[in-house]
């Protein structure tokens, strides 16, 4: 087991205050970790610590989401792109290994597209440059509910997502996910913009981008996959090595 302990810093980014977790110790290779929509820079916590004996861990709460600052120039995916790169200098990491959780894995491949000497490899967890059959599955879904009575109520709404995670690993996600508003009613602590409309990045152009980047992209990629995954199918793993 490691001795590492985890520590919530700070960094403003393109006028932005941005919360991370770090794990680890300078010296290291570095790891950034990127969550997915609406989620928070906790779900890499077991992951991180695992990790945190070979490499630097950093976790980071993207714009809007958990501790860090709402943005008001908006969500495109150009505007997360640009915060990781602005992250990486202002910590002064030069090469990087990035995972990245569904969304988190698409600004992973736009960054190594566009950064190329500056990225090591890339994990993607659960996600391929389009979203599969999940697409069809996320439209018949009801709107998530942006306020709830009780902290029970939130949870039960995170189960109805979520039929694997155990109940002491969804209560901890629906913990940082969620905080208590001065009324008494539980809400999301990401952006509740960020909960409105789909996803731009099941549009054609923008799966036809993520493919251009399958195609440029130079080093190695790890792809990871629940067994149930609706994400990534066997056809688009071979698609992807195929690129």
């Amino acid at each position: 087991m490691t001795t590492v302990k985890v520590q919530e810093q700070y960094v403003t980014v393109n006028s932005l205050k941005l919360r991370y977790l770090d794990w680890g110790t300078p010296g290291r290779p570095a790891m950034v970790c990127l969550h997915g929509h609406t989620g928070n820079a906790h779900i890499w916590d077991e992951f991180a610590e695992a990790m945190s004996p070979y490499y630097h861990v950093y976790a980071l709460d993207q714009r809007g989401h958990g501790g860090s600052q709402w943005a008001a120039d908006g969500y495109d995916r150009e505007r997360f792109v640009e915060d990781l790169a602005r992250f990486l200098d202002v910590l002064g990491i030069f090469k990087v290994t990035l995972a990245g959780l569904s969304m988190g894995g698409w600004n992973s491949l736009l960054y190594a597209a566009g950064y190329p000497g500056r990225v090591e490899r890339v994990v993607l967890v659960d996600i391929g440059p389009d979203f599969g059959t999940a697409s069809r599955v996320r439209e018949t879904r009801p709107p998530t509910p942006l306020e709830f009575n009780s902290f029970e109520e939130a949870f039960a709404g995170a189960r109805q997502g979520d039929p694997w995670a155990s109940e002491q690993r969804l209560r901890r996600d629906v913990e940082a996910r969620t905080r208590r508003r001065e009324d008494g009613k539980w809400v999301w602590k990401a952006d509740p913009r960020l909960f409105v409309g789909a996803l731009g990045d099941t549009e054609p152009e923008s799966v036809a981008r993520y493919w251009r980047c399958m195609e440029t992209i130079t080093c190695p990629i790890l792809e990871v996959r629940g067994k149930e995954s609706e994400a990534v199918s066997d056809d688009m793993l071979q698609r992807m090595a195929k690129a």
